[in-house]
C-alpha cells in the first residue's frame, strides 16, 4: 500500500491521496503488472553471432563488419575483418542500432527511402537522422517471448549480401542450447 500512495504528489490532500490508492488498488485488481519476465543478449550470443557472421562472409568471399547490439542499440560485439573497408564498422554498428530502434530488418527502412530498387549502389538512405536505413540489419527476437533482444548489423558488401550475413548470424544466436 505504501507504494501505491506514493503515485500521489507530495503535499497532496488526503482526497487525492486516497484517489490515486483506489486506481492502485484497481491495477493490482485488474491484473496489470509492474514487472515483466524478460531475456537478454549475453556477451556470449553477441560472439556466437560475430563468430557466425565472419564465417558465412569468409564462405562467400566477403570482407564485412560485423556488429552485434543489445535491446538498446549498444555494442555488445563488433569485428571487422582484415580488409574491410575502416568506415564498415561504423556502418554496421548503426545498421543493428537502427534494426532495434525501429523494431525492423533496416531493409524495409531502406526500400521506404529508396524503393524497392536496392543494386547496392543507391545509398541516399545512408545516413538520415542519425540512423543508417540500408539492407544489412536485423533484429534478434527471441522466441520465447516474441520481443526483440538485440540485433545484428553487417557492412561491407552489396545489401542483399550484407543481409545474408546477418541472417546468418541471428541464425546463431537462436539456435536451441540442446543442437549447440
Amino acid at each position: 500500500a505504501q507504494a501505491i500512495l506514493a503515485q500521489a504528489p507530495l503535499g497532496s490532500s488526503p482526497r487525492a491521496r486516497s484517489s490515486a490508492h483506489r486506481r492502485g488498488i484497481q491495477l493490482l485488481k485488474s491484473g496489470a503488472m509492474a514487472l515483466a519476465t524478460t531475456s537478454a543478449l549475453t556477451l556470449l550470443g553477441a560472439k556466437q553471432a560475430v563468430e557466425a557472421g565472419i564465417a558465412e562472409a569468409q564462405k562467400h568471399g566477403f570482407k564485412v563488419a560485423v556488429a552485434v547490439s543489445d535491446a538498446g542499440g549498444h555494442v555488445l560485439a563488433l569485428h571487422r575483418m582484415d580488409g574491410a573497408m575502416p568506415v564498415s564498422a561504423e556502418v554496421a554498428m548503426g545498421k543493428a542500432r537502427s534494426a532495434v530502434m525501429f523494431a525492423r530488418e533496416t531493409k524495409l527502412l531502406e526500400s521506404a527511402v529508396n524503393g524497392d530498387k536496392s543494386q547496392g549502389g543507391e545509398r541516399a538512405a545512408l545516413l538520415t537522422s542519425g540512423y543508417v536505413l540500408m539492407e544489412g540489419g536485423i533484429p534478434i527476437i527471441d522466441p520465447a517471448h516474441g520481443k526483440i533482444i538485440g540485433a545484428v548489423g553487417v557492412s561491407g558488401v552489396k545489401p542483399t549480401e550484407d543481409a545474408a550475413v546477418a541472417a546468418a548470424a541471428v541464425a546463431a544466436v537462436l539456435v536451441p542450447a540442446s543442437k549447440l
